[in-house]
């Protein structure tokens, strides 16, 4: 697959996508790449589908729909045109759903393409029960407003089964390099391995019932981006983090404690080196508590009695 001529011949396919991939492997560098090679292209493309929706609306309501001139949408600010200086519209992944009387959505035109960085911390598999069914939702019918999304992640497992499921294709980074091209130009490569998720879960749900398919459904394929991909974002976006809560405290320089064996020290490192962490050990004196009289002594105390 040479992602690179697909971009060309073709705009970003509606659906939702995962790009997966250790850390520092380039996931970002990819998507925004992506994204960037998606807008020299295609930015014409998207705006007139965003606009003959919005026209139908009007004719029908009267009621005008704004539609910007660049459909792309990220929960990182991306750089599309550096002439320009025109970025990514900001997403709200709070508010990224389905329209609904219950919940306040931020609403995407049709044709746009939206991209989440950190996806499998924002969508956790594990808060399933936090996560907006309106989002899920989304999901199922993003190729009915032609809509693009891409969710990077360091682990695609980590992210809801539901979001999982509704995934078209992975794209799984296995390296970035730079390079050049015919000694002039810096272009930054990747190198991937695609996966067809839904065709996949079709292999294997047909295999259960004995049905065998001969078909490949992993490919692998490369992309490129001449320029510094990494001026156009912020590689180090996850720094307020880092940040939270300290006007509190500041940086705080400790010693380290002094190798001796005195009670005293002794005493101290076991204190600061427990062998359980302190949660669980709040949660056994919780349980403690709650059980009021020892086991132990209930026959005793019933024979008293």
């Amino acid at each position: 697959m040479n992602l690179t001529k697909i971009t060309r011949k073709e705009p970003l396919p509606s659906g939702v996508y995962v790009v997966r991939g250790q850390q520092g492997v380039g996931k970002t560098s990819f998507c925004t790449a992506l994204l960037c090679a998606d807008y020299r292209k295609w930015r014409k493309y998207r705006v007139e589908e965003g606009k003959s929706l919005a026209q139908a609306y009007y004719r029908d309501n009267k009621i005008k729909l704004e539609i910007s001139d660049r459909l792309y949408f990220s929960n990182i600010k991306i750089l599309l045109d550096k002439r320009k200086k025109l970025y990514t519209h900001y997403v709200d992944v709070q508010r990224l759903g389905l329209p609904n009387p219950d919940f306040k959505v931020q609403y995407l035109p049709r044709g746009s393409v939206v991209y989440i960085q950190e996806a499998d911390i924002l969508l956790f598999c594990r808060n399933y029960n936090e996560l907006n069914e309106y989002l899920i939702n989304l999901f199922k019918y993003v190729r009915h407003n032609l809509l693009t999304i891409i969710l990077d992640c360091q682990v695609d497992s980590a992210l809801d089964k539901a979001v999982r499921r509704l995934t078209v294709g992975v794209y799984h980074i296995e390296r970035s390099f730079d390079g050049r091209f015919f000694l002039f130009w810096k272009v930054r490569r990747w190198k991937f391995i695609y996966i067809h998720n839904q065709l996949n879960d079709v292999v294997k749900e047909l295999a259960t019932v004995g049905v065998k398919i001969n078909i490949s459904v992993v490919e692998r394929g490369r992309f490129r981006c001449f320029g510094n991909i990494f001026e156009r974002y912020n590689s180090f976006s996850g720094v307020p983090y880092f940040l939270h809560g300290i006007e509190n405290v500041g940086y705080e320089y400790l010693e380290n404690p002094s190798e001796s064996y005195s009670i005293k020290d002794i005493n101290a490192f076991v204190q600061a080196h427990p062998l359980e962490r302190p949660e669980d050990m709040k949660k056994k004196k919780g349980k403690e508590k709650n059980k009021g009289e020892s086991p132990c002594l209930k026959p005793f105390l019933r024979s008293v009695k």
